[in-house]
Order: C-alpha cells, then structure tokens, then sequence
C-alpha cells in the first residue's frame, strides 16, 4: 500500500472512530435526562435519584480498573463492542423493569459500559494519529463528542420524555456504534497480548492529563448543576441560563479543532496552561458578565467553556505523543477515572461550600481548580521524553 493510500485508509478510521463516539454521546447525553425526568415523575424520593445518579460515573471509575485488563486479554475491538451491548442491555433492563431500585444496578453497568467504550477509542485515535496532526485531530473527536452529549437531551425532549420511544432510541445508539466497530474492526489497534501497564502507575508519569480531566469533569459537572442557580440569583432567567448551556455546548463542537491545531503548532504545554488561565479569567469576570447584556453572555458562555474543555483536547494528544500500547491504554483508562472522579467530587464539594458561602463560591471554585491545573502544567510538561509505566508484574 502506498504512503497516501495508507494515509486515507488512517483519516478513514479516524473520522469513523469520531462520528462512532459522537452517536455514543448521544445516548450518554441522552440517558441521565431521561432518567431523572421519569423517576420524578415515579415520586421517588431525590436521595433514590442522587444514588442512582452516582452509580454511572461509579462504573466509570471501576471500568478504569477493569477495560484495560479485558483489551490485553480479550482485544480492544471485541471489548468495544460488548461495551456497547453491556449499554443496550443496561438500557433494555430498565426499559422492561420500571423499579428504581433495579436501575441502581443497571446504572453500575451502564457506567462500565460508556467507560469501556471511551477508553478504547481514545486509545484507539491516539494510536493511530501522527503526532503533528494529533491536537487536530483529537479536536475533531471532542468536537464530535460534545455534539452528541448535547444531541441526546434534545432527542428525548423532543420525544418529550415517553419512556418506550426514548428507550429504544439510546439503545439503537449502541447497536449502531457496535455495528460500526465491526465494519472497521481491520483498520483500529487491538491491543491483545501487548502485555499490561497498572492504571495507576499512570498517575506520577501524566499529572497534567490527570488533573486536565478531573478539572473539566469538576466544571462540566458543576455548570450544569449549579449555573442556573447562578443566573437566577443575578437577576438571569431560567430560560435563558438553559440556552446559555446549551450555547456552552456549541463552544465545546465548533472551537477544539482550532485548539487541537494550536497545540499541535505551537506546542501541548503553552496551549493547555493558555486554556486553563482563560478558564481562571472566566471565573473571575463570571459575577460581572451573568448580569450584562443576553449576546454578551451567550459569547462569553462560548469561549469559556471551550476553554475549559479545550485542556482535555490537549491533554489527550498529549498521552499520545508519550505513549503506546498498554501503556497508552493506562493511561486513557487513567484519565476517565480522573474525569469520572473529578465530576463526583468537584461537583459535590462545590455544592457544599456553596451551602456555606453562597452562590459565588462556584466561579472561585472553579478559578482555584484550573490555576492548579495550570501550575502542574508549567512544572511537569517541560519535556516531551516518554517513561515507561512499572510492569504489571512487578507491581502487584
């Protein structure tokens, strides 16, 4: 095969592996809406709706542990695939069984399901990328990812909310993404019997990538919580806060090419440490702008939460300059952790200091959370030398 045909064949798999994890976003997008409006409408009490809210990023974090495990063993394209039929039986459970309790457990599984699933096709994409072209490229793939997660809430309010048709529309999602990682099986890295790395030994070699994802996993989780609150206390609308958030969204789509790209002229550290003060400028200009005029808003919403997300852009091109195999599958299933764990506890230690200090602890919160992230970056993304993870053996 010559240069350019393996070229195109390698854009082919990395536009399929995008469009695949943005129909996967959808039903993760989609999926939490659906079930916080029904189990509402259930009359079940909030402390059964948080705990079955924390079971997904639980099975996030335990996929972290056991995905990277499963690929050495099994293939990361077979466990690609039983990712999403762990999804579509997870959803298919709760479709014909409407008990809350049941949905607890089937939470669990759906949350190693969706971990699963974005563990081996970041690990997938990093591979398979040239390293000039890697800020772009992983630009495109957020992009494509966070038009799912804001396609799927639209899709079930559309729907508005009638469980049998919601239901059945994730759960095609999952068949698809499924049937796509077959049609592609040939062309996307299968990681079986390349030996294991531990996950957390992942965590003194990628400090920057680690903290990037708990970061935006803190602000992602903690803007769609707490903003609207925010807005109404300045004097801003609920209608217009849920547009400001969707508008957020549209940032995230239209504006990590042009960040990946950055990153891959101009070099990962400068354009993460750049993503993560913009991000610190944001929360501190945040009190000043919600009050201002509804455009000036909707612009600032656009910019600031790209930013945000933008260091996640970077920190997974970054991983794929370093590292390859199983240790890059590590380091990928490390970071889903950190951005799992990062959502639970960013966005509950916010929820209670704003009990304690009102409603501005939320812009200082997040304006603490990314200088950090910035300072880790400046000291610990100097070079660009790959280490090697411990083997496994060797650390047990």
């Amino acid at each position: 095969m010559s240069p350019s045909s393996s070229d195109a064949a390698a854009w082919r798999s990395i536009f399929t592996i995008s469009f695949l994890v943005g129909m996967f976003a959808v039903a993760v997008g989609g999926t939490p809406v659906l079930l916080g409006v029904l189990l509402s409408r259930q009359g079940v009490a909030d402390s059964v709706i948080g705990i079955s809210a924390a079971c997904s990023p639980l099975g996030l974090i335990a996929s972290s542990f056991v995905i990277p495990w499963a690929a050495e063993r099994f293939g990361a394209v077979r466990i690609g695939v039983a990712s999403c039929m762990l999804g579509l039986t997870a959803m298919a459970s709760m479709a014909l069984v409407p008990e809350p309790l049941l949905w607890i457990a089937a939470r669990l599984l759906w949350g190693l399901a969706v971990g699963g699933f974005y563990i081996v096709n970041k690990a997938w994409l990093a591979q398979l990328t040239p390293s000039g072209r890697r800020g772009r490229v992983f630009g495109i793939y957020t992009s494509f990812l966070s038009a799912g997660f804001a396609c799927g809430p639209l899709l079930v309010s559309l729907a508005d909310f009638r469980s049998p048709h919601c239901f059945a529309m994730l759960g095609a999602a999952f068949v698809a993404c499924a049937l796509g990682v077959l049609l592609v099986s040939k062309q996307l890295p299968d990681f079986h019997g390349t030996g294991r790395a531990p996950v957390l030994g992942a965590v003194p070699l990628i400090p920057a990538a680690l903290l990037a994802a708990a970061s935006f996993g803190a602000f992602d989780h903690a803007s769609l919580a707490f903003l609207p609150k925010f807005g109404a206390v300045h004097g801003t609308s609920t209608a217009v806060m849920g547009i400001g958030l969707s508008v957020l969204n549209v940032g995230n789509v239209l504006l990590q090419p042009p960040i990946g790209w950055a990153s891959d002229r101009w070099g990962r550290r400068p354009v993460m440490m750049g993503c993560a003060l913009l991000t610190v400028v944001g929360g501190g200009v945040l009190p000043w702008v919600i009050g201002a005029s509804t455009p000036l808003l909707y612009l600032f919403l656009f910019v600031w939460g790209a930013c945000a997300y933008g260091t996640t852009t970077v920190a997974l091109a970054s991983i794929g300059d370093r590292f390859t195999g199983a240790q890059l599958l590590s380091c990928s299933a490390a970071m889903t952790m950190a951005g799992g764990a990062g959502g639970v506890a960013g966005s509950s230690a916010i929820g209670v200091l704003q009990d304690a200090f009102g409603t501005q602890a939320l812009p200082r919160a997040l304006i603490l959370i990314f200088l950090a992230l910035a300072v880790v970056a400046a000291r610990s993304m100097r070079g660009s030398t790959p280490d090697a993870l411990p083997d496994a053996a060797t650390t047990r």
